[in-house]
């Protein structure tokens, strides 16, 4: 049971969660939504930390959502999809990696 609970926090239920409830925030103008899609980045985030190559970019993923959460709340939907793209590029390289190989 523990196995697949750390799976689900750490693995690509979460990912895959925090990336639909961070889009869904910016399309439905809703911070809070991109708020929580920070928290639940943020134990993937501190997961990749441990990596060499991406240990600083890992820990700021949290806060590019929590900055697409301001971007939304004054109204810059194009800047929330930019502060978006960081996570979403880790996400797209680390799958690449995994079905790779």
């Amino acid at each position: 049971m523990s196995d697949i609970l750390v799976q689900i926090i750490f693995g690509w239920p979460a990912i895959i969660l925090s990336l639909a409830v961070s889009v869904a925030g910016v399309l439905k103008n809703w911070p809070w939504m991109l708020v929580l899609g920070g928290i639940l980045c943020t134990p993937f985030a501190l997961y990749l930390s441990g990596f060499p190559a991406v240990r600083f970019l890992s820990l700021l993923l949290p806060f590019f959502q929590f900055a697409a959460a301001w971007a939304v709340h004054v109204k810059w939907k194009i800047l929330a999809g930019v502060f978006l793209l960081p996570l979403v590029s880790v996400s797209i390289i680390l799958a690449t990696i995994v079905l790779t190989q």
